[in-house]
């Protein structure tokens, strides 16, 4: 199933979009765009589709969506029976990263804006501690106009830029936290993604960073904040999923193709990452 790519014509007289959504169910398809999402769901219950994940949205479900992340929300199968007491209603706001200007993020006072930005290409879901705070400035949101709606937006912006209260939707290789890290670990990352369906040991990862395994495991450990193992299998489970959207190959040659020399191991590694079988997560998206 290949995303389309939509095209999302901006206000003349505002910076970002606001979109009301009301309907039987959420029509939009499977899609990605340029712009940054955020969506709050104020009722409808179902799946949502963001990157490699599967996650169940209800009332309150608020995510934010990276550009160019390709997305989609699937409603249960009973609003598609043309129920009238069910309906499908969310709030919807699109922008750039650059919507107040190139210089915007690049200011002292806006470094977790950028680091909440730059999160969003891995899909964010946020708790409902702060869904369930920010709801009445979401609901307010769509009524304002002028400064007043910059304002209220940003003031949105900042709350999610604080928090703590949300999980990634989809993996991410690694985290630097500084140019030394970036210098050090960006050989070992970019040997990872060209090799990573062949046998990886840990010694060659050590030895690209100059460390004996015992020191580069704990260095990697405490930069990316998982254990290399881990981090290759993701890298394997995260193109596993790329092919299994596609209904091209069996789930036995997607195993081999993504690094696993074994199909239980891959199964069980898996459905440990996404919580679904590899057959599962296919049908789910095909389906």
């Amino acid at each position: 199933m290949k995303p389309q790519l939509l095209k999302i014509s901006p206000p003349s007289d505002y910076s970002f979009n606001t979109f009301v959504q009301e309907d039987d169910y959420f029509k939009t398809p499977w899609h990605y765009h340029p712009e940054v999402e955020i969506v709050f769901v104020r009722e409808s219950i179902g799946e949502k589709y963001i990157g490699s994940s599967i996650r169940e949205f209800k009332p309150g479900d608020l995510t934010m969506i990276g550009s160019y992340v390709p997305h989609f929300y699937r409603n249960d199968p009973e609003y598609y029976e043309e129920k009238p007491s069910l309906k499908a209603r969310s709030l919807v706001f699109h922008f750039t990263e650059e919507f107040l200007g190139k210089e915007f993020l690049n200011s002292p006072e806006n470094r977790k804006v950028k680091e909440l930005f730059d999160n969003a290409k891995r899909g964010i879901e946020f708790g409902s501690g702060i869904s369930n705070r920010l709801r009445g400035q979401f609901e307010s949101l769509v009524e304002k106009s002028n400064m007043d709606r910059l304002l209220a937006f940003l003031s949105i912006i900042n709350e999610l830029s604080k928090t703590d209260d949300f999980i990634f939707l989809t993996s991410d290789p690694v985290q630097l936290t500084n140019s030394q890290d970036s210098d050090r670990i960006k050989a070992v990352f970019e040997y990872v993604m060209e090799n990573f369906r062949s046998d990886i040991k840990l010694n060659e990862a050590a030895s690209l960073a100059n460390m004996s395994e015992s020191a580069f495991s704990r260095y990697f450990k405490k930069r990316t904040r998982k254990t290399f193992s881990s981090f290759l299998t993701e890298v394997r489970i995260e193109h596993a999923c790329k092919l299994l959207q596609k209904d091209q190959f069996s789930v036995s040659e997607i195993s081999y193709e993504s690094g696993f020399n074994n199909l239980s191991n891959f199964n069980r590694q898996f459905k440990s990452v996404k919580k679904a079988t590899p057959l599962n997560y296919r049908s789910r998206f095909l389906n």
